[in-house]
């Protein structure tokens, strides 16, 4: 980035020495309410002056370049100056030690259209304050929504009178775009208030569109929406609104009488069953998973922004495998907020690379001899402790990329251990590692896993890639593809918790299969329970036809051993073999496996 190029990005948005504008105003106000301070602004920075598009508690309109902390942050994504009588940059600022006496700033970094930094959306106060982690990425939020309206002020002048049409009405659905929503649904509470009803608010998610991307691409994806459009305009009354709440995502306005919320609801239900159908595309049928989300007024909020976030949230809080309908309420809101900051934190873990790895032997039956082990990912945050896999996996898996980062951190560090053991034992054991089913639709999974074994020089038939049944049958083709781009330079691939989703023998024909491990639920039961006996005795018969290695996990006591060892179960893992420990430990147990020299 030059600064001549950021000075044109700056100039061409018409944007300094123009009016104010309630579209930023609107924002100023809410985010110096939601921070609790005085003054908040949105700055313009040009050759020699800051400028305020919008400002809050604030009595210039321009301030000199050589006093502005905006300056300052723009190299940076976010500048957070707690005390600026403090900080050797400001300390002696004219702002600081004259009106309006800065003690405190945070300020995001705004970009144009073409990524150039333009200023930043800002919060100041008289007094110093801290500002929590969570707060700093709500600030960054509410930069990226004033960048949106930045750039759309640059397209109205670019396109004019198409991009209006564009702006009011979705061009992939044709319904009414979220500005345009939002003027309906307005227009609609006062209708409803004063006809003494409920207005109930719904905003359907399309949660797997990361998938159906990989899958079908965007020309498949535009296809899909455009199909739950039309479902949804088939399905809604006359006195109904709907619009266009984002590439995935739907809004819908019902409004009731006394008698309405809970018939609301159902019908929510229905509808979202409905939309949730399969779509057909090519030849191909496309699994569609939707969340909806229920906000009312105006029991829920005092206005429609509110109103719409509340419907947002109460989506976002639909659970996997849960109902795919939510009420907003408190609860709703705390939860959402929580995990938006586990979230955050998790995303900041995985940047710097400091999520843990622990390694639970796997064993061969007949000897009891370790022959390999599985990498197991553990988070450990500063202010929260350990946090279970079982909370931060899905979390990460719900954001495509979070998730990359997952798979790549955890593959990171296998690589890394395999090639310390490699350098120090003669035997060093496979890894096994748990992978998540939506990078097999990534194009670039094949070359992100073989760079990574390249980079740390170990051998590609080391690794292990564990995968459930549930992650590949959405789309069996495309998985074996890229299993088989992976299989073809050395790379094995073991089929994990197998007989708790679909068993089908036809998908373990199809994919390029090398292990398959028997989920603990079968194995705790097999002293105890005739039925999971005899299937585990199926399984290990259906494994022998396929050429499959099995590897029975879930193994805490003797007679449990013996059982799997006396049906010839070839590898086995679990507490009774050694539960999940650091890589010293492992390594204290290779030095005992190795062959005399």
């Amino acid at each position: 980035m030059t600064d001549p190029e950021r000075l044109r990005e700056v100039r061409s948005l018409n944007l300094l020495d123009t009016p104010f504008e309630d579209r930023f105003d609107q924002y100023t106000r809410l985010v110096a309410s939601v921070f609790g301070v005085p003054t908040a602004l949105v700055t313009l920075v040009d050759a020699d002056r800051q400028w305020f598009k919008s400002m809050v508690g604030f009595d210039r309109r321009e301030t000199p370049i050589e006093e502005s902390f905006c300056a300052h942050a723009l190299p940076l994504d976010l500048l957070y100056v707690p005390d600026a009588r403090k900080d050797r940059r400001f300390h002696d600022n004219a702002l600081v030690v004259g009106e309006p006496y800065i003690r405190f700033y945070a300020g995001a970094v705004l970009k144009g259209p073409s990524g150039e930094p333009l200023g930043t959306l800002c919060v100041i106060d008289q007094q110093p304050r801290e500002l929590s982690d969570v707060d700093k990425w709500r600030l960054l939020m509410f930069a990226r929504i004033v960048e949106s309206e930045i750039n759309l002020h640059k397209q109205f002048d670019h396109w004019s009178v198409g991009l209006q049409h564009s702006v009011m009405y979705d061009s992939i659905t044709a319904l009414p775009g979220r500005a345009l929503f939002e003027e309906l649904v307005s227009s609609t509470w006062e209708q409803a208030a004063g006809a003494a009803k409920t207005l109930t608010l719904v905003h359907f998610h399309l949660t797997n569109f990361e998938v159906l991307h990989s899958l079908a691409g965007q020309l498949g994806c535009d296809h899909v929406m455009a199909t739950i459009a039309r479902r949804l305009e088939q399905n809604v009354r006359g006195e109904d609104r709907i619009g266009m709440l984002g590439t995935d995502r739907l809004g819908l306005a019902i409004t009731w009488g006394a008698a309405g919320p809970d018939e609301s609801v159902e019908r929510v239900n229905v509808l979202t069953r409905t939309l949730a159908k399969p779509v057909d595309y090519n030849g191909t049928r496309l699994p569609i998973e939707i969340a909806a989300g229920v906000s009312r007024a105006p029991g829920d909020a005092p206005d429609v922004e509110t109103l719409l976030a509340h419907a947002r949230m109460a989506a976002a809080d639909v659970q996997q495998g849960g109902p795919r309908v939510r009420c907003y309420s408190s609860d709703v809101h705390r939860s959402v907020a929580h995990s938006h900051e586990r979230q955050y934190r998790l995303a900041e873990t995985l940047r710097s690379d400091a999520l843990d790895q622990v390694y639970q032997p796997i064993v061969e039956c007949s000897t009891g001899r370790m022959i390999g082990v599985e990498a197991l990912a553990r988070w450990t945050d500063a202010q929260w402790g350990a946090i279970s896999p079982a909370e931060f996996v899905p979390i990460a898996e719900a954001d495509a990329d979070l998730c990359r980062m997952l798979t790549r951190c955890t593959l990171n560090s296998a690589c890394k251990q395999l090639a310390q053991w490699r350098g120090e034992f003669d035997f060093f054991p496979y890894m096994a590692v748990n992978i998540a089913g939506a990078e097999l639709y990534r194009d670039d999974f094949a070359d992100m896993v073989a760079g990574l074994v390249a980079e740390h020089q170990v051998p590609a038939t080391s690794l292990v890639l564990e995968i459930t049944e549930q992650s590949v049958i959405t789309d069996v083709e495309t998985a074996a593809k890229t299993m088989n781009a992976l299989r073809s330079q050395g790379f094995r691939f073991a089929i994990d918790d197998f007989g708790t989703g679909y068993s089908s023998l036809r998908y373990l024909q199809q994919l390029p299969l090398d292990i398959l491990k028997i989920d603990r639920s079968f194995t705790q039961l097999i002293t105890q329970d005739a039925t999971s006996h005899e299937l585990t005795v199926g399984i290990l018969q259906i494994a022998r036809t396929l050429n499959l290695a099995v590897v029975a996990e879930g193994v805490e006591t003797a007679e449990q051993y013996a059982v799997l060892q006396q049906l010839g179960a070839g590898h086995i893992q679990g507490f009774l073999l050694g539960r999940p420990q650091p890589a010293d430990a492992i390594s204290e147990q290779l030095k005992a496996l190795q062959p005399p020299r």
